[in-house]
């Protein structure tokens, strides 16, 4: 950054007069020059205008924060007794940003929060919209996610009538570190999309690699790793082209565990070999630069002696090849900027094709997760007509059963009672057997009625109904079942309570008929956001994936776990037993 590009080289004069401009690029000693003559000349205007520009050299080109905001504070001085407000809010807003890059976070938060009602911020909203923007980044360095994303919300509302692009790409790449910490992977592939929109409209390159490297990071936490490989490759070739690049480096480390988990270990070796060569040259060249500035700024005398000493003895040369040197730079500036401009040109088309092509593919992904919403939705809409109309029509056969037939049997019982008193001489035995046979016909309608409509949950709740249900199926050489509940309201939902019934239920018919179990354990549970369902029995098992054992029992017991939004897990073996681990969504505050 110190070195002036060969083609303005030889506007530059050697006799630095105190005024500045500021459309110029000056090196540090010229600064440090133009300094000393506005010292002389008490010429306080330049003095405030070159402490700010040396402010911003020893931040950003030696890392001397330290010496960067005693630079800051003296140009604040300058500009106050100048009566410059503007500038003086101006470089009390870089101070703030400096006291956060040092890890100073109250203090660059403080200085911030006092700007944002200055006139500084109130006349220029592009300003106000940068301070919240970067209180939002100390909130997000400081860990409180949540503040973050409120502030980068007050930074885009009042960025919406200035409509800085830039910061509306920022915006959005900003927000996705706060939601990847929250844990809401959708939403921040939401904010990478955007800002990669948004890039793509100003043609910033750096963004637009930015961009595309959250898109695939993000798939890469989504376990997606073909997608993720795909956009990080994009996200290299955006990259504008630099030696010592750490954005590079960031895409060859996450290509590298990509590859790597996606099991193509020979692509994971070579980007970890790009990722390690890259870090290494970055590494030593910090040192370099280092020393190089230390060199520069804190040089010895007697090197600064030698320096100019060199100086003179080239100075005849230089003199003597000046008219050439300014033909041949002439020459391949020329060259440089028509082969510059041929390049660029190319690129700009390939990148609006490219660019394009990404965008649309996106589309096309984001309409395809639409309908399979949609059809989800569907498919739990019919889920909950189809098991509504089934209780319902349950309901109406049992109370049929119960009323009309039941009532029937019991009255010709009642009638052959009377019979047999009035005919004692009939056969006894005859009379014994018809009076047996319809007990055995009562007592099979109202399990039948029980099973269509469990009477005992409407009354008594569903744990009662269970052990009912369980007594049902207990008996002489069946298995032993042990149920086991724990904080099980009871008053609950009646569409849970059924369903949980309806479970059980199909499971132990599911035992009882095919596992040739010994033991079955119930447990139910509940939980703040859940109704657990734990079902265990040691009996033959199964092969889960085998079509013949997917009957309908397993069938039903998914399609009343889908209507209530929960989750459903099954291990089971041949020789093994049944594990079901069943979690109902459930608010417990409402019940």
């Amino acid at each position: 950054m110190r070195n002036i590009i060969p083609f303005l080289f030889f506007f530059l004069t050697t006799c630095v007069t105190a005024q500045i401009d500021l459309k110029k690029k000056y090196t540090f000693e010229e600064l440090n020059e133009i300094l000393e003559n506005a010292r002389l000349n008490k010429d306080q205007k330049t003095l405030s205008t070159v402490y700010f520009l040396l402010a911003e050299y020893e931040a950003n080109v030696f890392a001397n924060y330290d010496k960067s905001l005693e630079y800051y504070s003296r140009a604040k001085q300058y500009f106050q007794i100048l009566g410059d407000s503007f500038n003086v809010s101006k470089t009390q807003h870089f101070i703030g940003k400096k006291y956060m890059k040092t890890g100073f976070y109250e203090e660059s938060a403080s200085i911030l929060n006092g700007l944002l009602n200055s006139p500084y911020a109130e006349k220029y909203p592009n300003n106000k919209a940068w301070i919240l923007f970067e209180l939002a980044e100390i909130s997000k360095l400081k860990g409180d996610q949540y503040s973050a994303l409120e502030l980068m919300e007050k930074s885009k509302s009042v960025n919406q009538f200035y409509k800085d692009t830039l910061l509306e790409a920022k915006y959005h790449l900003g927000k996705i570190d706060s939601y990847i910490l929250l844990n809401e992977k959708d939403s921040a592939l939401i904010s990478a999309l955007k800002a990669f929109k948004v890039s793509n409209e100003i043609k910033n390159m750096d963004l637009l690699s930015e961009s595309l490297f959250y898109i695939g990071f993000i798939n890469k936490l989504k376990g997606q790793y073909n997608n993720a490989i795909k956009y990080l490759l994009k996200a290299e070739t955006f990259l504008p082209a630099k030696d010592y690049d750490n954005n590079r480096k960031k895409i060859y480390e996450e290509l590298a565990n990509v590859f790597e988990a996606s099991n193509n270990y020979k692509l994971a070796l070579v980007y970890k070999n790009k990722y390690t060569t890259l870090n290494d040259s970055i590494l030593n060249q910090a040192r370099i630069e280092s020393i190089s500035n230390l060199a520069l700024k804190y040089g010895t005398r007697e090197k600064e002696s030698n320096i100019k000493l060199l100086e003179i003895d080239k100075q005849y040369a230089e003199l003597r090849n000046k008219q050439q040197r300014r033909a041949l730079y002439f020459l391949a500036g020329s060259l440089f900027l028509a082969l510059g401009f041929l390049y660029f040109l190319k690129r700009f088309y390939d990148q609006r094709i490219t660019s394009s092509n990404i965008i649309n593919q996106q589309r096309e992904e984001i309409n395809q997760r639409k309908i399979k919403e949609l059809e989800d939705d569907i498919k739990i809409t019919s889920m909950h007509s189809v098991i509504e109309g089934q209780e319902i029509e349950r309901e109406r056969i049992a109370k049929e059963l119960h009323d009309s037939l039941g009532g029937l049997l019991s009255t010709i019982k009642l009638q052959i009672d009377k019979t047999k008193m009035s005919n004692k001489d009939n056969n006894v035995e005859s009379y014994g057997r018809a009076h047996h046979l319809i007990d055995a016909a009562v007592e099979e309608v109202r399990t039948i009625s029980r099973n269509l409509q469990p009477v005992s949950l409407k009354k008594l709740g569903l744990v009662a109904a269970i052990k009912d249900l369980i007594n049902r199926f207990e008996g002489e050489n069946t298995p032993e079942i042990y149920f086991q509940y724990y904080d099980v309201p009871a008053q609950m939902d009646k569409m849970l309570s059924l369903t949980v019934y309806r479970i059980i239920q199909e499971l132990l018919t599911n035992s009882f008929k095919h596992a040739k179990a010994k033991e079955i354990l119930i447990q139910l549970n509940s939980e703040e956001d859940a109704f657990v369902i734990q079902y265990e029995d040691d009996g033959v098992g199964f092969e889960l994936d085998e079509p013949t054992k997917k009957g309908m029992g397993l069938e039903n017991i998914k399609s009343r776990v889908n209507y209530l939004h929960g989750s459903l897990s099954i291990d089971t073996h041949p020789g093994s037993g049944l594990s079901v681990l069943i979690r109902l969504k459930y608010d417990k505050s409402i019940s």
